[in-house]
């Protein structure tokens, strides 16, 4: 009774694709949020950690079967489809689009006198997150608060753990996981999101959560990989430096800030 089959995440999808495709006449599409494989590459570039190295090619094995026995697969942007094209040009990839949001009103006049502090928003069982926030607190932000000391960041996210949590000071707001209803109120009284990513893959939720909120963005390349015409939407940067001197030079810019 079952025409197709939606799996998606490798580690699942390894366990059943091989049972459908013996045993059934079902057709299986399957979802990839991101490119594991290339995620955990990046990983690698930036620590030199051979387990890294070891993980990724194993998972780059499993996502790779999973797709090339699927009758179709989906990620989220040109940035996967052109990887995995470049390996095999016969895999049967397209994009789809992986967040809806309501037709909200367009923000005007947001008053930024009214909003503060910094905002950070992710999961911290995701490796990316928790790196970011690392580097943002141990390297950038006290670049930041040596020159402004009026700026706070709050940080936001499920499973956050000890050694994130035990930052917490007066400029350093630990929230941990919220409500949807304490998010809004946040993005609302935010004045800039920062997305610290250093590696990753594939489109960012939080980027376009912040982008659907109206908040001014900071972000590195990879915060904003995969989401079209995204760099006039955002201020760039990639290095420490680079990150604690736009935020320093935005932070007060009122201008900008309603401009983005």
């Amino acid at each position: 009774y079952i025409d197709i089959c939606f799996l998606n995440r490798p580690h699942i999808a390894k366990n059943y694709i091989d049972f459908i495709k013996e045993n059934t006449n079902i057709k299986v599409i399957y979802y990839g949020h991101d490119l594991h494989f290339l995620r955990e590459e990046r990983e690698y570039e930036l620590f030199k950690d051979e387990k890294i190295l070891k993980s990724s090619k194993k998972i780059k094995a499993d996502e790779l079967d999973i797709i090339s026995k699927s009758d179709l697969s989906y990620y989220p942007s040109e940035i996967e489809v052109k990887e995995l094209k470049k390996i095999n040009q016969n895999f049967n990839v397209k994009i789809l689009s992986p967040y809806m949001y309501k037709t909200r009103e367009i923000t005007e006049n947001m008053d930024f006198e009214k909003r503060k502090n910094l905002l950070f928003v992710g999961g911290f069982s995701h490796k990316p997150n928790y790196d970011a926030i690392l580097w943002f607190l141990d390297e950038i932000f006290p670049k930041i608060i040596e020159k402004n000391s009026e700026i706070k960041i709050v940080v936001v996210g499920s499973n956050m753990p000890d050694d994130i949590k035990n930052r917490e000071c007066e400029n350093i707001i630990i929230k941990g996981f919220v409500s949807d209803e304490e998010l809004l109120e946040l993005y609302e009284n935010s004045r800039l999101v920062i997305v610290p990513l250093r590696y990753g893959a594939g489109i960012k939720g939080k980027v376009i959560e912040a982008f659907y909120n109206g908040v001014p963005v900071i972000t590195t390349n990879i915060g904003i990989e995969g989401i079209e015409n995204s760099e006039e939407m955002v201020i760039l940067a990639n290095s420490v430096n680079e990150f604690s001197d736009k935020i320093l030079k935005y932070y007060n810019n009122k201008e900008h800030l309603e401009k983005l």
